[in-house]
């Protein structure tokens, strides 16, 4: 099998004379670099971690394939497929993981007619990628028999097409569900639930994932919501509704656990999901991963997070830290004496805040732009926010205001 996924990996490098991760990436899916010493097998071993494979993974996804050399000149029209149409390394990692067999796809037969469907519809290339990359199966699934029988079922429900597209952006697996037969179990549904009927057609439309949802566990979820106290014409009960219809019991309890093992009481919690129910989509080491951040290099306390649960779907990565970073590097260099609020510095808007902390100043300091990329990291510099905090509470403020 190594011969012969050598041979196909020669194959693939003759027809593909290219450098980036993404072709690195698939040419280790067909069995790249198969070397033939300890040193080449080390270096091997740490290029394939990079891209996320074992090597126990990359046999079992090679058996399964069952690749032989002349199926690996398929391959190689994949990899072109998918770059000619604006798929990013990220999203062919997950389509490949979750449908390994595209591989050795045809192109024209498989990959094509639903990527051509999707743009008939009216999606962009880069719509299609995230969509594809959300939900690899489209490319395995029927257009006549099932994608744009769906689509018309939805395009007719949802009342346009600009709101059937919305859905299915927002909920690919929509594309997989039977409307034509589930729309008028989940109106009668969200009726007995207490949806008032000027309200399902935006309730749905926003939260699609409801049609696929079993119309015994709609009840429940909107039985336990109300319980909860929550408003039925809400937002928050939307929210609420569309989180605790994905998550299973056993997986809801275990992010409930992982709340009260960090500290927050049941009645926070409780308070916390009303006010932001999206606290709930975020895996147990994310949630253990932010509030850490708060608490241990913010110095927020726990009850002041309870009260302001936006905090805590703020993306780490791509909010939290450049800013953070970037008011450190103006305290550092004196540019600045205090920020006023934490929650309006980390809420206004990415061009409020660029505006405001980052081209307002880069001419004066070089080095904003390369914090605002994550490139000078938090905590770099002397400064912390706890002593703007601080700061703010010594002119007279509370430690809720001031946070």
């Amino acid at each position: 099998m190594l011969q012969s996924l050598y041979k196909c990996q020669i194959n693939l490098c003759t027809k593909i004379r290219k450098t980036s991760d993404f072709v690195q990436f698939v040419s280790t899916c067909c069995g790249s670099n198969i070397p033939t010493d300890e040193s080449k097998s080390l270096n091997d071993l740490r290029h394939r971690k990079a891209h996320g494979l074992s090597k126990e993974t990359l046999i079992s996804e090679v058996k399964v394939l069952k690749l032989e050399t002349d199926t690996c000149s398929k391959v190689s029209a994949v990899v072109e497929f998918f770059q000619n149409h604006g798929f990013s390394a990220t999203q062919v990692k997950k389509i490949i993981r979750q449908r390994p067999k595209l591989l050795a796809s045809k192109v024209d037969k498989t990959l094509k007619p639903k990527l051509k469907f999707l743009q008939s519809i009216g999606f962009s290339e880069d719509e299609c990628s995230m969509i594809i990359s959300r939900k690899p199966g489209i490319l395995c699934s029927s257009v006549e028999k099932q994608l744009a029988p769906s689509f018309d079922s939805l395009k007719t429900f949802m009342g346009s097409r600009v709101r059937a597209l919305a859905a299915i952006k927002r909920f690919p697996q929509i594309l997989f569900s039977n409307v034509s037969h589930s729309w008028k179990q989940t109106v009668q549904v969200l009726g007995q639930i207490g949806i008032p009927d000027s309200q399902v057609s935006e309730f749905i439309q926003k939260s699609p994932i409801i049609l696929s949802t079993n119309p015994r566990k709609m009840r429940e979820v909107g039985s336990k919501l109300k319980k909860m106290g929550f408003d039925v014409t809400s937002p928050a009960f939307r929210r609420a509704f569309s989180a605790m219809s994905i998550l299973s019991h056993s997986n809801l309890e275990r992010k409930l656990e992982t709340y009260r093992r960090l500290g927050f009481s049941d009645g926070e919690i409780l308070n916390m999901f009303r006010s932001q129910p999206n606290i709930m989509f975020f895996a147990e080491e994310n949630i253990r991963t932010v509030v850490g951040f708060y608490v241990d290099r913010l110095h927020f306390s726990l009850s002041i997070l309870s009260k302001r649960p936006n905090f805590l779907v703020c993306s780490l990565k791509r909010r939290l830290i450049p800013r953070c970073s970037v008011m450190q590097v103006l305290w550092s260099r004196g540019i600045i004496s205090e920020i006023g609020k934490l929650y309006t510095m980390f809420w206004i808007s990415e061009k409020d805040f660029l505006q405001k902390y980052v081209t307002k100043y880069e001419a004066e300091v070089p080095e904003l732009q390369a914090a605002y990329r994550g490139e000078v990291m938090f905590d770099e510099y002397s400064f912390h926010l706890h002593e703007i905090r601080q700061m703010s509470m010594s002119k007279g403020s509370s430690p809720e205001t001031a946070a």
